[in-house]
């Protein structure tokens, strides 16, 4: 028996399938998900990837919350083993989500050195939050009295 789950172990080691990341583990998406200011109505829910003809392919889950259509501009980044970035930095590519609706939404890395990947996601209706600005100079606000 032992060598049973030992030999599906390692198949699925040698596949190179990732298990997929859901909204539940919200700090896994968080790993891979970069976003570009906070998406209001849209939201990364589901992250998969697997190697497959010795590419590494992508397939990501975006919901629209809102019952308007929403517009979605997102890029990988494609990375080795070790983190560091292994092609040059793909264009922003549009996607408009339908109000109230899902779109899975597919990408295969361009080089066999992709072992892992950042997805950067952002719409124009994000929101920021302004950063204080510190003040002008120390003489208008000495640190003590």
């Amino acid at each position: 028996m032992k060598r049973i789950a030992m030999m599906v172990a390692l198949g699925l080691a040698c596949a190179g399938t990732f298990p997929p990341l859901h909204a539940e583990e919200s700090g896994a998406i968080a790993s891979k998900v970069e976003e570009l200011g906070t998406m209001d109505h849209l939201r990364v829910v589901e992250i998969r990837a697997a190697r497959r003809d010795n590419l590494l392919r992508v397939q990501f889950t975006v919901a629209n919350t809102s019952p308007s259509n929403e517009q979605l501009h997102y890029r990988l980044r494609w990375l080795d083993n070790d983190g560091f970035t292994v092609w040059e930095e793909e264009p922003w590519k549009p996607e408009i989500i339908y109000g109230k609706q899902d779109k899975v939404i597919h990408a295969v890395a361009p080089t066999f050195k992709a072992a892992d990947f950042k997805l950067e996601v952002q719409s124009p209706r994000n929101s920021t939050v302004r950063e204080r600005q510190p003040p002008a100079s120390t003489a208008d606000n000495p640190p003590y009295r």
